[in-house]
């Protein structure tokens, strides 16, 4: 299998296992994904979901080695599998679930769309990360030109896209391409310390504040702040809610039940 799925701890991991060619994704693959990212939604046990690439590499971007075929399609059937395939970034975006991407070595090309589509991203210092599609004379898919200046701004995404180079993840981080750096031995650590403390969390209050995260850039204040009421409203209807309050009060940690 070339996508591997995982459950622990309430934890889901979708591995891209594809090392010998960097974890490159074709059709396969993101068939593949978007049938695990369903697995994670559908299972209630499931409060977080990492995504990450076997053998030391996030991905290095589409399958340039089966790339002659697909540019050889005719336009419009091209067109249409790019759609139907990067479904899985608007999948990602409205799963009511926190997504981590680790990101080990090069996370370049629609191996970067893959990784901004997810909520959060952990890299390792030697992770270099890049929207490198122009040395293929290629531009942006699978979401990324719309996520990349919604994440580092206009100005930056210019800049990275045009350049076509690489960047280390200490540039990353600083730019806001990435969540936070950690030493390339303690990546699984780090990423999976974080995803327990969120798998703990409240998983109501999560999804709709992710879902607002997403609505809010597309929103005028006077709406987000009906759906605020909204959200808060649902949320404060919860046995979660309830249980927060009062473990506050008691100076305990709260057990939340994502009900």
């Amino acid at each position: 299998m070339s996508i591997r799925y995982e459950v622990a701890e309430r934890i889901a991991t979708i591995t891209i296992d594809r090392p010998e060619v960097k974890n490159a994704l074709g059709p396969d693959e993101w068939r593949a994904l978007s049938a695990r990212v369903d697995d994670a939604d559908a299972d209630a046990d499931v409060r977080v979901l990492v995504i990450t690439g076997a053998g030391g590499t996030f991905s290095a971007g589409g399958d340039l080695k089966t790339m002659p075929e697909r540019l050889a399609e005719p336009r419009d059937v091209r067109a249409a599998n790019l759609v139907v395939h990067a479904q899985i970034v608007p999948r990602l975006r409205e799963l009511a679930k926190p997504v981590i991407a680790m990101i080990d070595g090069a996370c370049v090309g629609a191996g970067l769309s893959l990784a901004l589509a997810c909520d959060l991203r952990i890299a390792a210092t030697r992770a270099r990360l890049g929207a490198a599609f122009h040395r293929v004379g290629l531009t942006g898919d699978f979401g990324l030109l719309w996520l990349l200046p919604r994440i580092v701004g206009p100005t930056r995404a210019m800049d990275l896209l045009m350049r076509a180079e690489t960047i280390d993840a200490a540039r990353a981080e600083a730019i806001g391409l990435v969540t936070r750096v950690v030493a390339d031995d303690r990546l699984a650590d780090e990423t999976y310390d974080y995803a327990r403390r969120l798998a703990d969390g409240p998983p109501v209050a999560q999804g709709l504040t992710k879902r607002g995260l997403h609505r809010a850039l597309e929103s005028e204040l006077a709406s987000m702040l009906e759906w605020e009421a909204e959200a808060q409203a649902t949320c404060s209807h919860t046995a979660d809610a309830y249980e927060g309050v009062h473990a506050f009060l008691a100076r305990r940690k709260p057990i939340f039940r994502g009900a």
